[in-house]
């Protein structure tokens, strides 16, 4: 089924603030009012974007957008001649191939609608037969994961859903048996254009009018399907809105382009365990708003939703909002509107957190039509690791700042050390001249929080040498490693890690002995830190993997 998108002419935009997180983008397309309807990221530069009519007319079209560079230009084009056939959404694979969903919008469905193709970046269509034509037939979505395996789907046909899936790129489609899918359509079901997400490898989900949500995790052969909880408002309610970060958490929302903050058809649910179950969230705070929910793939819980509605008496409630842990929502300063004109915000969608577009309106064919997602979209993580934790008096550490979330504001304090605060992403050697243990301590700022770590007792400084009170002697070997690494001790030995250079451990295996082997076959070519822990304490070393 089409779902019913704004029909408002689009409110006046000019551009964010230098250091904005959403820059406005000019999408192209020469007739005004432009809504962007759909997004497919393929990758930070290449992106495919279908549109629709906001003016309030009505009128049907069949038009995309696409960049090369980013956004720095976006060209447009179209599927079929305007007037007859609207688009269900696009799936890109890379600058040249594309698929869209295409269906009747001026009436009944018929052979022209299904899922078309194109090999040379949009110039030219073909119509991929087999999928989702005739009367009894609506091309809802379409999704690839390459130029072979994909799946489209449409609403109720025979009884259950309409799914097919493809191995040839669209050549041949087969359609998904009902004994396939685990699980029964309700009367008058039905599916929703560009409710559809696909996160991972294999995951794809969509959702109905009933709020129930279809999902495949073998990329689209066998399906289960699930009630969220959601319960429809009206007819154009059940589940707009499908957002999963990865394989196992998700969001669905009941969205209903909200005029105000007061809406009470707005729903939102979540999973933990894939889809499996659904819990409502409740206690949210903060803005939220109906137009779209987007996940950031690869984060464990962060989300973006974009509100475009304009209510009655003007009564803005548009923008755009994040939120790290599904609950608690922070406008993007400068975006947010209520009772006065903030930015419209239009579907939106994330390869990760640092690479997402949100639909607009454009103004003309120069002005406006998509925002730009500028920064990393992450919490700040203060973390970080120092040369050696044991060393002798007099000695110098050198400290490497690990910290995730791109913070533009670092500061070391040093307890015991020299200098004894630093203000930077990596400080100087710091040079402690007193014996005993010391805290260091590194708090990071980002434009969305702040983060401190403190590690109590961290550098043991020796009065006369470490090794001297500890009798500590470390053999490494070989070094360079290739299949293997054997780290003995002249004491015991407690636990051995090897971390990459940003931070991660990537081996930690415990001990109790002298001596312990460890595999590196597993590791890429390159240099690691190898912590070793004898009595509670750690040594560190560089060490080279070939």
């Amino acid at each position: 089924m089409k779902r019913t998108l704004l029909s408002v002419v689009a409110i006046l935009a000019l551009t964010l603030g230098l250091q904005a997180q959403w820059i406005e983008q000019n999408t192209g397309f020469s007739t005004a009012s432009r809504g962007i309807q759909f997004i497919s990221i393929v990758n930070s530069n290449v992106v495919w974007a279908t549109a629709y009519d906001g003016t309030g007319s009505g009128a049907v079209i069949s038009e995309f957008t696409r960049t090369v560079n980013g956004g720095t230009l976006w060209t447009p084009g179209q599927v079929l001649t305007p007037g007859t056939y609207g688009l269900g959404n696009i799936s890109a694979i890379n600058a040249d191939t594309a698929w869209v969903s295409l269906y009747n919008g001026a009436g009944n469905q018929d052979n022209n609608c299904g899922v078309y193709r194109t090999n040379d970046g949009g110039v030219t269509w073909t119509h991929q037969t087999g999928c989702l034509q005739g009367s009894s037939s609506f091309a809802d979505n379409v999704h690839f994961w390459d130029g072979h395996d994909g799946m489209a789907h449409g609403d109720v046909k025979d009884g259950y859903f309409e799914i097919y899936w493809t191995s040839d790129g669209g050549t041949t489609w087969t359609r998904v048996p009902k004994t396939d899918i685990n699980g029964s359509s309700v009367s008058g079901e039905g599916g929703w254009t560009t409710v559809i997400n696909a996160v991972g490898d294999s995951m794809i989900s969509f959702g109905t009018n009933k709020g129930n949500i279809y999902i495949s995790n073998d990329r689209g052969h066998h399906w289960f399907v699930k009630a969220t909880g959601i319960t429809p408002a009206n007819s154009n309610g059940g589940i707009n809105q499908i957002a999963f970060t990865d394989p196992l958490n998700g969001m669905v929302a009941q969205g209903n382009n909200p005029g105000n903050a007061t809406d009470t058809t707005f729903q939102l649910y979540k999973t933990t365990d894939g889809g499996h179950t659904w819990t409502h969230v409740t206690g949210t705070t903060g803005w939220i708003f109906g137009n779209c929910l987007a996940g950031v793939p690869g984060t464990a819980n962060t989300y973006v939703t974009g509100g475009a509605n304009v209510g009655s008496n003007q009564n803005y409630f548009i923008g755009s909002s994040y939120t790290f842990d599904g609950t608690h929502f922070t406008g993007f300063p400068g975006t947010v509107g209520q009772g006065v004109a903030g930015y419209q915000f239009l579907y939106t969608s994330f390869l990760n957190d640092s690479t997402g577009w949100s639909g607009h309106f454009n103004q003309d064919a120069t002005t406006g039509g998509i925002w730009k997602f500028n920064g990393v979209l992450a919490a700040p993580v203060a973390n970080f690791v120092a040369s050696d934790s044991a060393i002798t008096l007099g000695s110098s550490v050198t400290f490497t700042n690990l910290s995730t979330g791109d913070p533009y504001s670092t500061k070391w304090t040093f307890t015991g050390g020299s200098p004894a605060t630093y203000n930077g992403t990596n400080p100087p050697a710091i040079t402690y001249n007193t014996p005993g243990d010391f805290t260091v301590s590194l708090r990071v700022t980002s434009d969305y929080g702040a983060d401190t770590l403190t590690k109590v007792n961290y550098i043991h400084v020796g009065g006369v040498g470490i090794n001297e009170v500890s009798n500590v002697t470390l053999t490494i070997s070989p070094n360079p490693a290739k299949d293997y690494m054997k780290v003995s001790s002249s004491v015991n030995i407690q636990e051995v890690q090897i971390m990459n250079l940003v931070g991660q451990t990537i081996i930690n295996q415990t001990a109790n002995g002298n001596e312990i082997t460890i595999n590196t076959s597993n590791l890429n070519s390159g240099v690691y830190l190898l912590r070793v822990k004898i009595n509670d304490k750690f040594y560190n070393n560089k060490i080279v993997v070939k």
